[in-house]
């Protein structure tokens, strides 16, 4: 016992003096990463970016963080090493983040990025006729229209969120009408009605 406090003592110690928010005591370079779900693994991350049209390597980087947070760093390091003012890159779902998206659009970058599949909204699950895929989004006027033709409207607040992968602000929209709609037990099963989360930068 004795000795196993003195090593996490020095560990802490370690620690303080890094300036890191962890350190792994099998490899100096690896990190804790959430990389599904709720797994966790001692690992690295190496992002890679490869010319469609050459298939060659144009870039590489070992991280760690999730490919969540990955996209822009990547995407401007093959920018730069190919020398070009602009490019499309197209990406998987797990890269999908408005906020990542936003500078890459800033750095003259075209992102094309798969959608995440939507949570469940309901116990029994969405249906598919009302996933959040199926709600239109109006940039002009800031609101959302649902399947049966109902406006969704933001008071405009922005709220604050911190998870696991990210932090990020959101607003909320709601419209009074979800708690009388004949439909509204195949797409909440929340008693006030329907409500979607837009994240800053995520209509982009």
């Amino acid at each position: 016992m004795k000795g196993n406090k003195l090593r996490y003592e020095q560990l802490e110690e370690k620690l303080k003096a890094s300036g890191e928010p962890q350190i792994s005591s099998t490899d100096s370079d690896a990190r804790a990463l959430l990389v599904q779900g709720q797994v966790v693994e001692i690992s690295f991350n190496l992002q890679a970016a490869v010319d469609a049209k050459h298939n060659l390597v144009v870039a590489t980087h070992t991280i760690n963080k999730n490919d969540r947070s990955a996209l822009s760093a990547i995407a401007i390091e093959a920018k730069e090493n190919l020398g070009i003012e602009t490019y499309t890159a197209l990406v998987d779902k797990g890269y999908h983040n408005g906020k990542q998206i936003e500078i890459c659009k800033q750095a003259n970058i075209t992102t094309i990025v798969a959608q995440p599949e939507q949570g469940k909204s309901n116990e029994n699950g969405t249906t598919k006729d009302y996933l959040v895929a199926q709600f239109q989004y109006n940039k002009d006027t800031d609101t959302y229209t649902c399947p049966q033709g109902e406006i969704l409207k933001t008071t405009g607040s922005w709220h604050k969120k911190t998870t696991d992968k990210d932090s990020y602000n959101f607003k909320k929209y709601r419209t009074p009408k979800c708690k009388e709609c004949p439909v509204k037990h195949l797409c909440t099963s929340r008693a006030a009605g329907r409500e979607l989360s837009e994240a800053n930068h995520e209509n982009h």
